[in-house]
Order: C-alpha cells, then structure tokens, then sequence
C-alpha cells in the first residue's frame, strides 16, 4: 500500500491557490482524506489533488460550456456542411463505391474495402478477420491505388458520353434543315442499313461544327454581336475559343462582356457542344 504524502492545510491552500474555507468544506463532504492533529488539519495530498481535478472539470458554467460548443462547432462548420449537403447523394454514393469495389475480383480483399468504406472501421474489419491493423490498413492502400490505376474508365465512359451526345445533336440539326418529320425518320430507318445509316464519328462531328450560328439559339444580342463579326458556324467560333477560351470573344468583339459570354456557353452546354466542366470534344475535329 502507497504510502500517504501529507500536508497542512495553510501550506495546501497556499501551493493550489484555493481557500482553506472550501478545503475544509470537502473534508467535511469526505472528498477529501484528512487527519486532525489537535485542532489542525493534515491532508492527503493525493486525494486533494483528485478533489481539485474533479471541482475543476466540473465548474464550467453553462455559459461557458456553451462558448466552449460554438467553437468547435464553428472549427468543424464545413464538415457539418458538406455533411448535411451529401446526405441526400448518400444512396448514389453507396452504389458508386459498390461499383467500384467490383474491380477487386479477390472476395476477401473486396470484403475489406467495402467495410472500410461503408463502414469506416478498419480496426474493426482487421479484429473480425484476425489481420494485424497495420497489415489491414497497407492492404487498404494498396486496394486504393488498385482502384485508382483503374479508373481511366470513367475519362473514357466521359468521352464516350460526349460524342454521342455531339452525334444527336447533330441528327437533330439535320433533321430540322431537311424538315423531316417523325413518320419520315420511322421509315429511313426502317428501310436503311443500319452500318449506313449511322455516321462515323467524324461525319457527326463535322455536321454539328458546320451548323450555322444563327440555328445555335444563342440570345438575340449575343447572336447579332456574334454575327456581325462574321462568324458564320459553330466551327468558326470554336477555333476561336479552341486556341485562346472564351474570354478570347471578349477582347475580340466589340460590346461583347462577361454576361454576354456566359450566355453563349450556358447555351453550348445546353446543346451538349460544351460538358458541364466547359470543356470541348468537337475541338479534334476542328482540322477535318
């Protein structure tokens, strides 16, 4: 058994800068052991200790607990935002990470990375499995970079995406020169070869870049200032912002500012000519 550090109660409340009142107060809750030697106090070092650490952690006021909160609340504000703002994706998130854990062909290996995901325990994972954690944690790792090697795809499937959003396009420009209607476009595909009938990718290209400005919709004003300057086709403009950007427009044409090239490329989004991102697949066929 330890043996006790005593000390006086003057020279106690003197090194913890308390008041010999409230240490007898404590010693008379028996928070605190204490000896009486005549009519003077000797106490426990130790357990006066414990005692001020317990008052101490226990004495905030509601006012400052409450500051306290607001810090950290305000420290982690965008957690707490991006949080709440995901919550409705959560579903797409889910299946996105399943799809991506279907690259692993390993089942156990798979097993770990959709816990460690869905679940956020790794330790928990490696202690189920029996894996040290640090052997579960560098085969995490190693399950990542896997995935991320992988994931060229999604560029490709983005591509893809692209040009056959471009080659619509271009069917729907088409259609709307030659006024056909939908029983006339039942019937050409009825009786065509389907190889024929679907262009290449360069013939659907060319036709959407060689659309004239003025069936591009763009608004009135946008569309005369563009016009004006002898800017005939949508090929024309993109080898414009092909080599300089959009903000190129700005410089070039005269009452043409920020609002008005914003407006061009929120309707070259619509058209799917531009991705979400701003960029251009119609740009490789700007030469042919």
């Amino acid at each position: 058994m330890a043996t006790k550090q005593w000390i006086g109660i003057e020279e106690a409340a003197t090194k913890y800068q308390v008041s010999t009142r409230r240490i007898i107060t404590w010693c008379k809750r028996q928070e605190i052991i204490y000896s009486e030697v005549g009519d003077y106090l000797m106490l426990d070092e130790n357990s006066l200790t414990d005692c001020l650490e317990r008052n101490i952690r226990f004495s905030l006021s509601e006012e400052e607990h409450k500051r306290r909160m607001d810090e950290k609340m305000k420290e982690n504000e965008e957690e707490f935002f991006l949080l709440q703002s995901l919550k409705e994706l959560t579903p797409l998130i889910r299946l996105i990470i399943k799809e991506l854990a279907g690259m692993i062909r390993n089942d156990e290996r798979r097993q770990l990375f959709l816990y460690t995901v869905l679940q956020g325990n790794i330790k928990d994972f490696s202690v189920r499995k029996r894996m040290k954690y640090r052997q579960a944690q560098k085969a995490f790792e190693g399950l990542v970079q896997e995935i991320k090697s992988q994931a060229g795809f999604l560029r490709t499937y983005k591509e893809e995406n692209i040009r056959l959003k471009a080659t619509v396009r271009a069917y729907e420009m088409k259609f709307r020169q030659n006024g056909f209607d939908n029983d006339m476009f039942m019937r050409e595909a009825e009786e065509t070869n389907p190889e024929i009938f679907i262009p290449e990718d360069i013939k659907a290209a060319k036709a959407l870049l060689d659309t004239p400005i003025t069936e591009l919709k763009f608004d009135i004003r946008s569309q005369r200032i563009i016009s004006e300057a002898d800017i005939k086709t949508l090929r024309e403009l993109l080898q414009i912002t092909s080599q300089y950007g959009f903000r190129k427009l700005r410089d070039m044409l005269r009452n043409f500012g920020l609002v008005s090239q914003k407006k061009v490329e929120k309707r070259l989004k619509e058209l799917n000519v531009l991705d979400v991102a701003g960029n251009c697949n119609l740009y490789r066929y700007l030469d042919e």
